[in-house]
């Protein structure tokens, strides 16, 4: 319920807007360079079918004798074996037909099911450094600072990133992957070199996606320096094992390019070396029976919960895949707009009425913020756009989660779900935004609360602030009207009660700004109020009148 309205003053109401500016050590993070922001790069025209490559599904107890022979008939060696899924892949000879040597596989009774390998693409590769003042935007939209008063993760907890490997040795991400088992599965590897080593062939301008997911979901926090996580991560924090399945694929010229048979082997490695969250920024056209089996192992066997991007094709284009598959959890993408609505380029699909959720992706001017590295650039903060960037807001959440004893996959999904908020305008669950917007506090079990940056006038005496006007909601861009504000030279507080208790107190995000002349029938514009968290040392300050609650 909106706070009563103050009654008139002798000079009579006046109307004050202005905009909320985070603090160097608002939500534990130091300000960064300002940039433009790069646009989601929108899926064009691309390949199919990974040239030359099989994945071939041997039935339970095959002997390897009678398998070699069939690879041998058909002209094909193997890259890979996927024990924990009978799978081989293999690599046919420069000129061979796909479908000839398939054909060949089918008529063995030792083959469950051949596949054509396909491509999968990271669902957004900014081009140029980006940096950001601070993430506000993003983490307010899904109420993550309330959820840090009673979680920032654990180390116990480990989020496997399947993506184009991390830089686990940017500044903001030290300690991230410690005893995580990372590894690199990309084009057919199987090593240990998991850190992204750019695309310098194609272009070494384009910025580590991996390592800006991987920071969106535990990049160190409240030390003062760069992005904060969704998790708090670092060497005492939530853990990331980063997991190479994307890169720079010369003959198509692009960068963040896998196969679905490195995908398949990346998920079924995470779920058997501890992983409890599997994010998947990545997408494709094809579906893969072979990475469906890894993944419902994963899921079922497990106990892994799985995200996966929607895809960056907008409303006219469908749920991308492994986002399709029933285990997995889609997550579509949001703009920085007050009320919120989906990103334009965000896929739709029934995949997400049915099982999907929505988190901050950006648009416009506005990224999501992260740790990101390049060959030509070295280490910097930048703004990317896209469902990649909305699925680790999802995956960290489930992170904060199973500290919380949330633990099943489903009961995650349903949770997240069942606790989404869905945005002014529409209703859900729908084709763009599923559930809704998670709600980390929400989902963590945070007892629902009025809680939210409000802005007022007002005087404060002693300990005791006077309130001399409505209390209004600032929006997620920071900008806040304040009206029926008594006339006179007054204070202008900003103010979100994290614990509802009434009171500002340490913990709960606070800005004034004093002397503000406030005149009858007139607006006061352009006033900024620095907004920072109160640490512990700071003086409880009174609001007579009861909690934060604004409209």
């Amino acid at each position: 319920m909106p706070a009563p309205t103050p009654t008139p003053g002798p000079g009579g109401f006046g109307t004050v807007t202005g905009s909320a500016v985070a603090a160097a050590t608002a939500f534990g993070q130091a300000p960064a360079p300002v940039g433009p922001v790069e646009p989601v790069r929108r899926a064009a025209a691309r390949p199919l079918y990974v040239p030359n490559q099989l994945m071939v599904k041997f039935r339970a107890g095959a002997p390897s004798a009678s398998a070699s022979a069939l690879h041998d008939q058909a002209g094909a060696s193997v890259i890979r074996v996927m024990s924990r899924l009978d799978v081989h892949v293999v690599r046919l000879v420069p000129g061979a037909s796909a479908a000839t040597a398939m054909a060949a596989y089918r008529t063995s009774a030792l083959v469950e099911y051949v596949e054509q390998d396909t491509y999968v693409y990271a669902s957004a590769t900014p081009n140029d450094p980006l940096f950001s003042t601070n993430q506000a935007w993003h983490y307010n939209q899904v109420n993550l600072p309330t959820a840090w008063d009673v979680t920032t993760g654990s180390a116990a907890i480990i989020v496997a990133v399947l993506d184009t490997g991390i830089r686990d040795d940017h500044p903001d991400l030290a300690g991230i992957t410690a005893g995580t088992n990372s590894h690199n599965f990309f084009n057919g590897a199987d090593d240990t070199n998991y850190r992204d080593p750019g695309c310098p062939t194609v272009a070494a301008t384009l910025l580590s996606h991996g390592t800006h997911v991987a920071g969106t979901v535990a990049a160190i926090t409240n030390n003062a320096t760069g992005v904060a996580g969704v998790n708090w991560g670092g060497a005492a924090g939530t853990k990331i094992m980063a997991i190479r399945v994307l890169g720079e694929d010369i003959p198509t010229s692009q960068c963040g390019v896998g196969s679905m048979s490195d995908v398949a082997a990346g998920i079924t490695y995470a779920a058997d070396h501890g992983a409890k969250v599997i994010n998947m920024s990545l997408g494709g056209a094809m579906g893969s029976p072979t990475t469906d089996t890894a993944i419902d192992y994963a899921r079922n066997t497990r106990g892994v919960v799985i995200f996966a991007a929607a895809g960056n094709g907008g409303c006219g284009a469908g749920v991308e895949y492994p986002a399709r598959n029933p285990n997995v959890i889609p997550v579509a993408a949001t703009g920085n707009t007050s009320p919120i609505t989906p990103a334009s380029y965000s896929s739709c699909g029934a995949e997400l009425t049915t099982r999907g959720i929505a988190a901050p992706g950006g648009a416009g001017s506005f990224g999501v913020w992260s740790t990101s590295w390049s060959p030509s650039a070295g280490f910097v903060y930048a703004g990317f756009q896209g469902t990649s960037m909305a699925t680790p807001h999802a995956a960290g959440t489930a992170a904060l989660m199973l500290t919380r004893g949330i633990a099943s996959p489903a009961t995650i999904q349903s949770v997240l779900r069942s606790t989404a908020v869905c945005p002014s305008g529409f209703s859900c669950p729908n084709t763009q935004l599923g559930a809704g917007v998670i709600n980390a506090a929400a989902a963590i079990g945070v007892a629902p609360t009025a809680s939210r940056l409000c802005a007022f006038a007002g005087a404060l005496t002693g300990t005791t602030i006077t309130r001399q006007s409505e209390m209004r909601f600032v929006s997620s861009s920071g900008a806040f009207t304040i009206t029926n504000a008594q006339s006179g030279v007054r204070s202008v507080f900003l103010w979100q009660d994290f614990d509802n208790s009434g009171t500002v107190t340490p913990g709960d995000a606070y800005g004034q700004v004093n002397g503000v002349g406030i005149f009858s029938g007139m607006t006061t514009s352009g006033i900024n109020v620095t907004v920072q968290t109160r640490t512990g040392g700071s003086t409880v300050l009174t609001v007579p009148g009861g909690t934060a609650s604004c409209f």
